[in-house]
């Protein structure tokens, strides 16, 4: 049976064992009496799931092993691996707070990720400031020369033209006229002149051409300060004549697993149950997952909406999970006041009206997304989750209630779900550098303009301010399945680069419409509840 193990963990995950933790492996195969097949998945279970968890520690060892042993020892024999203390359903739904988030940085020497601090304080030193917008130059820039445009299969001339090459702006000293392919930054060095900035550099940029044209003939995408883009042109007296520009080309998430398969970039305690499982899982329930966004829990038409929507659940399936995203109030929160009180009452009354319905408060899962103007935090993203001392009543009362950060991540079986809430396109588009396109079409710039950034908020720091040392939960990368970009916009659904990405819209302050995403069929489906 050594020799099994020793093919499993070492051969095929590259993992040494301990002493303690072979012999631990030896004797839970023994004590369960498993076939040599059956060992083999289970060893399998436990390797895959240890180089997960460990993001590729190599070194196995009893202590960590034992906790592993005991959660899937049950599964070996084709049983369910059982989950965690909470009656399973942590294995299968599970939410993380952006805080929580590891903080995982691009090493361009060493062409890998690295961990360069457990965890960050939300006061950072100054130099934070600066490797945050290094970090995502980084990023992008390791996601783009992966690509096939820009990786030339051999080294004949004919076969080089046909790719791009990046340049870096201090190799266009002396050559006027050439033309380059530049990647970097926008930004705004001095008042009224826009640059492009890389780490070597920067030069300010021309873009009159780009501009002329009409919005539906100009690239895809929503151009900003602090956005990542790629600009073809050339240099004419220190000015950088741009011709073309572009968003960095995205990215399928298996190619960037593929890339780093070791290391969990999602975040959270990777599930003990295989892929396999999991899926069968999902296709064994054909409910969804529901989200509303700016549920004013003050107002009465609010909570009788809410009163419509539960009924019409009670008699059907209930969802997978209720992902409330906020304002929960109607108007913006003010410590030491009366709406102190009143916020809190309206969770209470909100756990009481949940309550009422015992198979959907006892079936679904109920998670809480602060909004711009809830308590506390009104500064910079990610947002805190709301205080536990308005939470108390519906954890009190609910069996399945989390209150999470903004932004936060959603783990559902094989989905990854990123939820913000933030007024996005308003800002975005107020903070154009090019003309935006307008329409129907300007929702799907915007979803593009996030996927391709690879980040949430890309925008400077003095319109919407990112703590420093957390700006690595603002990522968008790997590409989730499902993207909740929760706006007071219209409500929308839109399909790109196998992400779902959709706007619930405003549930109270517009007509009562929500969002539910179905796993099984990864669609979702628009609804609202009818007025009286």
């Amino acid at each position: 049976m050594q020799s099994l193990i020793y093919k499993v963990f070492t051969r095929k995950y590259s993992l040494s064992l301990q002493a303690d933790a072979l012999l631990l492996l030896s004797d839970a195969i023994q004590q369960h009496g498993l076939s040599p097949r059956d060992a083999a998945a289970w060893l399998e279970l436990l390797a895959d799931t240890w180089t997960k968890r460990e993001e590729g520690r190599p070194l196995v060892e009893a202590a960590p092993l034992r906790d592993l042993i005991a959660a899937v020892a049950a599964g070996a024999s084709g049983a369910e691996a059982p989950a965690a203390a909470d009656g399973g359903a942590a294995d299968v739904f599970s939410v993380i707070d952006a805080f929580d988030v590891p903080a995982l940085w691009y090493d361009p020497a060493r062409k890998t990720l690295v961990q360069p601090f457990e965890k960050g304080d939300l006061l950072s030193p100054a130099e934070s400031k600066a490797a945050l917008f290094r970090q995502r130059y980084d990023l992008l820039k390791q996601r783009i020369l992966r690509n096939e445009n820009f990786m030339p299969v051999s080294f004949s001339d004919r076969e080089k033209d046909r790719f791009y090459t990046l340049s870096t702006i201090d190799s266009l000293q002396g050559r006027d006229g050439e033309r380059f392919l530049l990647f970097g930054m926008l930004s705004q060095l001095e008042e009224g002149r826009l640059s492009l900035e890389d780490r070597a550099g920067s030069i300010e940029l021309d873009l009159a051409e780009v501009a002329r044209r009409p919005a539906a003939a100009a690239a895809s995408g929503l151009f900003t300060e602090g956005c990542f883009v790629l600009v073809d042109g050339s240099v004419e007296d220190g000015v950088f004549r741009v011709d073309e520009i572009g968003l960095p080309p995205p990215e399928p998430r298996e190619r960037t697993r593929a890339a780093f398969p070791t290391f969990n970039l999602f975040g959270g305690t990777p599930p003990l149950r295989t892929e396999p499982q999991l899926r069968a899982l999902e296709l064994a329930s054909d409910s969804g997952i529901l989200f509303l966004s700016d549920v004013w829990l003050d107002r009465q038409e609010t909570m009788d909406a809410l009163q419509t929507l539960f009924e019409g659940f009670s008699h059907a399936t209930p969802p997978i999970a209720f992902v409330f995203i906020g304002d929960f109030a109607s108007r913006p929160f003010v410590a030491g006041s009366g709406d102190t009180a009143q916020f809190r009452d309206s969770m209470g009354a909100l756990a009481q009206l949940i309550a009422g319905f015992p198979d959907i408060a006892r079936q679904s899962r109920f998670v809480f997304v602060p909004g711009p103007n809830d308590p506390w935090g009104q500064g910079a993203l990610p947002k805190p989750r709301i205080a536990e001392f308005f939470a108390q009543r519906l954890e009190g009362r609910l069996p399945h209630v989390t209150f999470s950060t903004n932004p936060c991540r959603i783990r559902y079986c094989t989905h990854e779900i990123v939820v913000f809430r933030e007024d996005l396109l308003k800002r975005v588009r107020r903070n154009c550098v090019l003309p935006p396109a307008e329409g129907s079409e300007i929702v799907k710039h915007l979803v593009r303009t996030v996927v391709d950034q690879g980040h949430l908020c890309p925008l400077p720091q003095r319109i919407r301010p990112v703590y420093w040392a957390y700006d690595h939960a603002m990522r968008v990368y790997p590409v989730p399945d499902v993207l909740v970009l929760a706006d007071r916009f219209d409500s929308y659904s839109v399909n790109y680069e196998g992400c779902h990405a959709i706007n619930p819209g405003s549930f109270s302050g517009g007509d009562w419409s929500f969002f539910m995403y179905y796993p099984v069929s990864r669609t979702s489906q628009y609804s609202k509840i009818p007025r009286p």
